[in-house]
């Protein structure tokens, strides 16, 4: 079963002289309990393609079909609202909200979507991670490696269908178990 399906996707940003194809014509699909890495030289597209995979971004032209749902046919509030229920983000930059501790950082998507946390399993996110003794603490107070962790927990405690990442996160998690 197929749960994303690329078609035909291009982006292009700018104009005359300033015109930059980032991504042209990517087609591809990705089966169920299939796990990928997109590759490629700096400037090949990588981010981009991910950018619009997980609707942080509009295609210039293609489709992208996300659990049989073609997500660019989707109104804006639908599509946030589908993005914040299905689809999890761990950033280059991580994107933790400089006045959140960690655990705040972890449950703000839930809270976002009137959900309650699981305490149970927020506690075992930051254990497994290692950060639970930096629950907390500020992420200026955290190595970038733990900030890098918070960002990983914090795209896992919704317990979501899809994880995007723009960084190999796998040397930081080797030593963890049970991720």
């Amino acid at each position: 079963m197929k749960v994303l399906i690329t078609e035909n996707l291009c982006k292009t940003y700018g104009a005359g002289e300033t015109k930059v194809e980032a991504l042209k014509n990517a087609s591809f699909s990705v089966s169920k309990g299939e796990f990928i890495a997109i590759v490629g030289p700096s400037g090949s597209g990588k981010s981009t393609l991910l950018n619009l995979i997980g609707a942080l971004d509009t295609p210039t032209s293609g489709k992208v079909i996300l659990d049989g749902k073609d997500i660019f046919a989707m109104k804006e509030e639908e599509l946030s609202v589908f993005r914040r229920r299905n689809i999890g983000f761990v950033f280059q930059a991580y994107n933790l909200v400089p006045e959140l501790n960690v655990e705040e950082n972890i449950v703000l998507p839930l809270l976002l979507d009137y959900q309650k946390p699981e305490k149970n399993y927020i506690d075992e996110l930051l254990n497994v991670l290692g950060l639970a003794e930096r629950r907390h603490h500020l992420p200026h107070q955290l190595s970038g490696g733990q900030q890098q962790r918070a960002a990983i927990a914090r795209a896992l405690a919704a317990r979501l269908g899809w994880r995007l990442t723009t960084r190999l996160i796998y040397p930081l998690v080797t030593d963890r178990k049970n991720l």
